[in-house]
């Protein structure tokens, strides 16, 4: 049975992906700060209590890959968002949307490279459009999600010859409780994104969590360092 790591994977986008690995067959270690929804899951899921935002400790992917006795796949998925414009973002909030949206991922990355050399394995990154495009009063995000594209390239270059795969994912408006909640309050900017979206509708969690598994699978073996847009074609400017 192949093992699975997932960041963040307690909720959200990340709980679709911990089920869609889950249906796959695989034995998959969700790491985040509470344990909500994980013990609804059943099958071979393994809650790691974990807070991303201490971003120098990656001492949990060594515990996993000591009791797994390996790992396949690490999905970076733990991320922060902040809506602010350049000029409003304080310092310590843009250290804390870096810590958690790069420096934690980049570590992690760099551990699960040196744990897995000898044996391969792949990793996905989620960034997000705003890695591929400028979104309004997001500076910081975008700045974050920018950068993990950077690291996913530098990785995939650097850890190619272990047999290590290195791929970003790249959700544009997904229809989430979140999304749902924010644009509820907005009805005239859902009207305008859904007017951009050439289908004009919003993808589902679902929709990440299969891009998510593609590139972590022996279906993408010959795909490396690439950022998936998952957007139903919003960033391509339609």
């Amino acid at each position: 049975m192949k093992t699975a790591i997932i960041t963040g994977g307690n909720k959200g986008l990340g709980l679709a992906q911990t089920q869609k690995f889950l249906a796959e067959g695989y034995t998959v270690y969700v790491v985040a700060r509470t344990d909500a929804n994980v013990a609804n899951l059943g099958g071979a899921v393994h809650f790691v209590q974990h807070d991303l935002s201490d971003w120098q400790d990656v001492g949990f992917l060594d515990d996993i890959h000591k009791q797994a006795g390996g790992v396949d796949v690490l999905v970076n998925n733990a991320g922060v968002h902040l809506k602010k414009p350049v000029w409003d973002v304080a310092p310590d909030e843009l250290d804390h949307v870096l810590n958690l949206n790069v420096k934690a991922l980049f570590l992690s990355c760099g551990r699960f490279v040196e744990l897995q050399r000898d044996k391969g394995g792949a990793i996905v990154n989620i960034s997000s459009m705003g890695g591929l495009m400028a979104l309004p009063s997001a500076a910081a995000y975008v700045t974050a999600k920018t950068s993990v594209i950077g690291v996913t390239r530098s990785v995939a270059v650097d850890a190619a010859p272990f047999g290590i795969r290195c791929n970003a994912v790249c959700p544009g408006f997904i229809d989430t409780d979140m999304t749902r909640a924010v644009l509820a309050k907005d009805p005239a900017r859902r009207d305008k994104i859904e007017g951009r979206i050439p289908s004009h509708t919003f993808g589902t969690p679902g929709d990440v969590a299969d891009a998510v598994y593609y590139l972590a699978s022996p279906q993408a073996g010959y795909v490396n360092g690439v950022a998936l847009p998952v957007d139903g074609g919003y960033s391509i400017g339609f």
